[in-house]
C-alpha cells in the first residue's frame, strides 16, 4: 500500500474501533437487566457485525488498490502498443530506403559491367554518366 491508502486504512480502523467501543458500552447498558446468555448472544452478534464491517472496508480498500494497478497496467500496455506501432512504421521506412538502395546498387553494377571499373578519368566519367542516365530513366 502507498502512504495515502495506509493513512485512509488507519483512519478507518480508528473510526471502527471507536464505534465498536461505543457500541459495546450501549450493548452493556441496555442489557443490564437481562440474563447473561442474552448478553453473550448480543455480544457475539455485535462482534460478528463489526468484523463484517471491517472485512467489507478492507475489501473495498483492496478493490481500489487493484483498480489503480489495473489502470496502470492498461496505461503501460497502451504505451507499449504505441511504441510497437512506431517501431513498425520506422521498420517500413527503413525497408523502403533499403529497397531503393538495392535498386541503385543494381544500376551501378549494371553500369560497371558494361564499362568496367574505369582505368582513367574518361572511363570513370562515362560510367558515372551511364549510371546517371539509368537512374533518370528509372524515375
Amino acid at each position: 500500500m502507498n502512504d495515502k491508502s495506509e493513512q485512509i486504512f488507519y483512519v478507518l480502523l480508528r473510526i471502527f474501533v471507536g464505534i465498536a467501543i461505543v457500541g459495546l458500552m450501549v450493548l452493556f447498558i441496555t442489557n443490564l437487566d437481562k440474563r447473561p446468555t442474552d448478553i453473550a448472544f448480543s455480544l457475539i452478534a455485535f462482534i460478528i457485525s463489526v468484523a463484517a464491517l471491517v472485512m467489507t472496508t478492507l475489501q473495498s480498500v483492496s478493490i481500489l488498490r487493484q483498480v489503480k494497478v489495473t489502470k496502470k497496467a492498461a496505461r503501460l500496455v497502451q504505451e507499449s502498443s504505441e511504441m510497437i506501432e512506431l517501431l513498425i512504421k520506422e521498420d517500413k521506412t527503413m525497408e523502403r530506403a533499403l529497397r531503393e538502395d538495392l535498386a541503385l546498387d543494381k544500376e551501378i553494377i549494371i553500369a560497371l559491367e558494361e564499362h568496367g571499373v574505369g582505368d582513367n578519368e574518361d572511363e570513370r566519367k562515362a560510367v558515372a554518366k551511364t549510371i546517371k542516365r539509368r537512374l533518370r530513366n528509372k524515375s
